[in-house]
């Protein structure tokens, strides 16, 4: 209750001496530019959007940036779900982390270095009476290793009352809000569709001083899982990278480092994976430079003389460990606890090709859709706003190529609707994936417009858990019409 108080109070006077500065456009300390921040009324219930711009964001490997939006009068405070944008360790091990049945409210999003990227920001809450008086705030905190925030930023980016005011939806016109909006539809994209990285990186972890493959030690089940499903159509190589940590002998260690890469590429052989990709090995005794890192994350009592042993040129690599150890035994303990199980590793960089030139893509699906993948073609789609004819069309183009591809299909299904071609919708639907996000909102869109509530509802709450944003929205209009029906 105290760090709540405290919280309150430094919000309090926040809000007062940033009372002038309120924007419909903001960009935080730490680069992130906010843009298009609405806030709609509809019913009883409050829509929150805005879009985080991440082109400028710089981030380390190992670090993660937490975005949350909170609503505060200086009084009374609702905190929203967060956006947390992840360095690309952190990346991994938030995948690695990931609950399927319980997943977070927050969204996960690895930063893209060196590209323009953002994050479209939809929340959906019960309206207040204190909130007409409150302001829209970001909180930005640093995290690094067991996401234990070390730095904080606070920002107020709008007045509740002025961004209401100057809303289509305000209070006069919410009513026809509650009774003509649409549901909104949730579109499955590729995860190479998006802007991808050249590289991608997952690892496969060994118990200490072994190179024998545990498919249910630490996270390796779903790093398994991911490479049995390794699509080969734009990868252009494959490394693997075997490591041990430091507190063996050296010469032991460079054999088991090398023992580890070869297991995985034996793995990848047996099970006949990325067969027609060329698959690279190599072996180090040590990620000494993870180590760095890590040290810098958590800035631990003596980090930087730790640091400055690792880069001592003069201490042979077989001594660095024991050295460490003998200087800092507290440090070391926490180290070698923490940090040396995830060392024992072979990491797997997954190199792609260029992405196709858009302009030639754009003509393909012209004169021969054919020869592009569905990853090419939804490239070309992204580059037309969603709802739009030019979108629709290249999804119709999309599920015609690839008749048989789930995403394809849900996102034809979507098209459809909009349309006010329902059956054509259930005809896209069936046989989908019972446990597909995007076509539980799909399928609760369609049950809605037969006026089965009940069973749309329990679609769009399994959705809304499955991560789907949309749903959020889509239950709160349900709720209104529910409550509307005579």
């Amino acid at each position: 209750m105290k760090h709540l108080s405290k919280f309150l109070f430094i919000v309090c006077l926040m809000l007062i001496s940033l009372h002038s500065t309120q924007a419909q456009n903001s960009v935080t300390v730490n680069g992130v530019a906010i843009e298009d921040i609405t806030l709609t009324p509809s019913g009883s219930r409050l829509d929150i959007s805005m879009v985080f711009d991440l082109s400028n964001l710089e981030i380390r490997s190992n670090h993660s940036l937490r975005i949350t939006p909170l609503l505060s009068d200086g009084r009374e405070m609702l905190q929203l779900p967060a956006v947390v944008v992840d360095g690309r360790r952190r990346s991994i091990v938030h995948d690695r982390q990931s609950d399927d049945m319980f997943p977070s409210a927050n969204t996960y999003v690895r930063r893209q270095r060196s590209t323009e990227q953002s994050v479209d920001y939809d929340a959906n809450v019960t309206m207040q009476p204190w909130m007409k008086g409150s302001k829209l705030i970001l909180r930005e905190e640093w995290c690094s290793c067991h996401d234990i925030p070390y730095a904080e930023e606070l920002l107020a980016i709008a007045d509740v009352n002025t961004v209401m005011q100057n809303s289509p939806h305000n209070d006069a016109t919410h009513q026809a809000i509650a009774t003509d909006a649409k549901p909104r539809m949730a579109y499955a994209i590729p995860q190479s569709e998006a802007p991808s990285p050249t590289h991608y990186d997952m690892g496969i972890y060994f118990p200490i001083n072994k190179s024998n493959i545990d498919p249910a030690f630490m996270g390796n089940k779903s790093a398994l899982d991911s490479l049995s499903k390794l699509s080969t159509n734009n990868i252009k190589a494959i490394k693997l990278m075997g490591y041990a940590s430091p507190e063996g002998p050296l010469e032991f260690n460079k054999s088991l480092a090398a023992k580890r890469a070869a297991a995985v590429k034996d793995y990848m052989t047996k099970n006949n994976i990325a067969s027609s990709i060329p698959v690279s090995v190599d072996s180090a005794t040590t990620d000494w430079e993870a180590i760095k890192e890590w040290l810098t994350a958590s800035r631990i009592e003596n980090y930087t003389k730790i640091i400055a042993i690792i880069d001592d040129n003069t201490i042979p690599e077989a001594s660095k460990n024991a050295t460490i150890r003998k200087q800092f035994p507290i440090s070391y303990k926490f180290m070698f606890k923490q940090w040396y199980p995830k060392l024992r590793t072979t990491d797997i960089s997954i190199e792609h090709n260029e992405k196709m030139d858009i302009a030639k893509a754009k003509q393909l699906i012209k004169e021969n859709p054919a020869q592009l993948s569905l990853e090419d073609i939804y490239l070309v789609a992204l580059t037309y706003e969603k709802g739009s004819k030019e979108w629709n069309d290249i999804l119709l183009i999309a599920v015609k190529t690839y008749p048989q591809s789930p995403i394809a299909r849900v996102n034809a299904a979507n098209v459809a609707m909009a349309n006010g071609d329902y059956a054509q919708a259930a005809t896209y639907l069936q046989g989908l994936p019972s446990d597909m996000p995007e076509a539980m909102n799909s399928r609760g869109i369609l049950a809605m417009s037969q006026g089965n509530y009940q069973q749309a509802m329990s679609l769009f709450e399994q959705a809304q858990k499955a991560g789907v944003s949309e749903a959020t929205y889509n239950i709160s209009l349900l709720k209104e019409l529910m409550a509307a029906k005579p």
